[in-house]
């Protein structure tokens, strides 16, 4: 796979609950200098698989996103209702752009390599640069089931998160009920760790997750990276 990445710094804003997880410490220092040249304020990278690429979230993506969401099936494990209009799906793309900015969190569209059709969102939130982890969420269209695109566009981002924004664990809480995204996760390695109670409020009613989680070493060792570059050993660079 091929990942176009950006030039620009990135994560220079703590978010201010990344404090919470203890005291800054020198190591945490040299972390943020090794990232800050690689900062989102600009644009996303386009991250190129073999079917599927992932890139920023644009305005003329919002009827076709609108669309895909109001399938209960899609929306059914997400933690958001389907959107009344394609408005609301634009004010979602800005929000998006508007995280990006502040380093909060990556979402990226899920496009058609050929066509630039979007599929699907994914995306990387919950970010804890200290911690060096994060979260992982993604839906794909019900057209696009079952063709291996949620798992390549995950392929794609861990390839980014723990290659070039150097990201150690990457977690995904997954509703019990959501067999898809499981066998997706534990196809890309991902171990499960527990089971969270009643961790997810839907329809009414709470449901219970699974944790998953994948490490920088278990990834690279998988995917036959070089530590700590985001390149396939012995393939070259990314482009």
């Amino acid at each position: 796979m091929r990942a176009l990445t950006c030039e620009a710094g990135m994560l220079d804003d703590l978010m201010p609950a990344s404090l919470d997880s203890g005291p800054y410490t020198e190591s945490d220092d040299r972390f943020m200098e090794d990232v800050s040249n690689c900062v989102m304020q600009d644009t996303l990278p386009v991250l190129i698989g073999r079917r599927v690429l992932l890139r920023e979230p644009r305005e003329d993506d919002a009827v076709r996103l609108y669309e895909f969401v109001r399938d209960p099936e899609v929306t059914r494990f997400l933690a958001i209702d389907p959107p009344a209009s394609p408005d609301d799906t634009r004010f979602f793309i800005e929000k998006c752009h508007e995280h990006r900015r502040q380093d909060r969190e990556y979402v990226f569209v899920i496009a058609d390599v050929a066509t630039d059709q979007s599929m699907g969102v994914i995306g990387l939130r919950h970010l804890d640069p200290p911690m060096r982890t994060a979260q992982v969420g993604t839906w794909v269209a019900r057209s696009y089931w079952g063709r291996g695109i949620n798992a390549e566009a995950k392929e794609l981002l861990l390839d980014f998160a723990f290659g070039t924004l150097g990201l150690h664990r990457i977690e995904a809480r997954i509703d019990v009920d959501n067999h898809r995204s499981r066998r997706a996760f534990e196809r890309l390695g991902g171990r499960r760790e527990g089971r969270l109670r009643e961790s997810f409020f839907k329809n009414g009613g709470y449901h219970d997750q699974d944790l998953f989680v994948v490490l920088e070493e278990e990834w690279q060792n998988r995917a036959g990276l070089e530590p700590g570059t985001g390149r396939r050993a012995g393939k070259g660079e990314h482009r």
